[in-house]
């Protein structure tokens, strides 16, 4: 076989593995972003429901005679597109409860008798065009701590809203009026989700204590 022969056929064999080959490296790419989807939609699920968990037993006291006005406080126009901030206390509970970082609610993890958590969007140092969502809480000398919830996200907008008016727009009255709507959205990273497509959940919930 001369020479000429050996490449016309490993350019033929080329030509004729490629195709298959290209068709293969593409599923498993999908097949991975698919993945990184789900696992970025389950983060958002377990992030939701510890802020919405954590906003419902806020205000919890263990006598009347105590005030809890305070205890949830939202803060608006955040260093991060104007994003809110909550900060959430309460009084001890007398079952197990645990924070946001997963610890158990002690004596120690307490200030002025209260448990503390605050949740804030902070810009990534690593894409400045989205934020981490942070949640600090008390360790077991009282000080501030924190841990990282949420990557990618591009907002977070929590408001106290009208009770009657979850199908529209929504008020957002001065005063609390028994309900809290959040909004979350984050950017997946997938190249399927590239064209600015933003995973959105929207949550509205009802602190039981104030």
């Amino acid at each position: 076989m001369t020479l000429l022969s050996c490449i016309t056929a490993l350019t033929l064999g080329v030509v004729m593995i490629y195709p298959p080959l290209k068709l293969l490296s593409d599923i498993m790419l999908k097949q991975e972003e698919i993945e990184q989807d789900i696992l970025l939609q389950q983060n958002i699920n377990r992030t939701m429901e510890l802020l919405t968990r954590s906003i419902r037993e806020a205000g919890y006291r263990t006598s009347l005679n105590s005030k809890n006005e305070s205890d949830i406080q939202i803060k608006q126009g955040g260093l991060f597109r104007g994003s809110a901030a909550i900060e959430l206390m309460q009084e001890l509970p007398k079952s197990l409860a645990y924070d946001c970082m997963g610890n158990l609610l002690s004596q120690e993890r307490t200030r002025g008798q209260k448990t503390y958590q605050h949740f804030y969007l902070e810009r990534s140092r690593n894409d400045p065009r989205s934020a981490i969502l942070i949640c600090q809480s008390l360790d077991r000398q009282g000080r501030l701590h924190q841990a990282e919830l949420l990557n990618q996200v591009q907002y977070l907008h929590i408001n106290w809203v009208n009770p009657y008016a979850i199908d529209t727009n929504g008020l957002n009255p001065k005063a609390p009026t028994g309900l809290i709507k959040i909004s979350l959205a984050v950017q997946p990273k997938s190249q399927a989700a590239r064209s600015n497509t933003l995973i959105e959940q929207v949550r509205w919930v009802a602190p039981r204590h104030i």
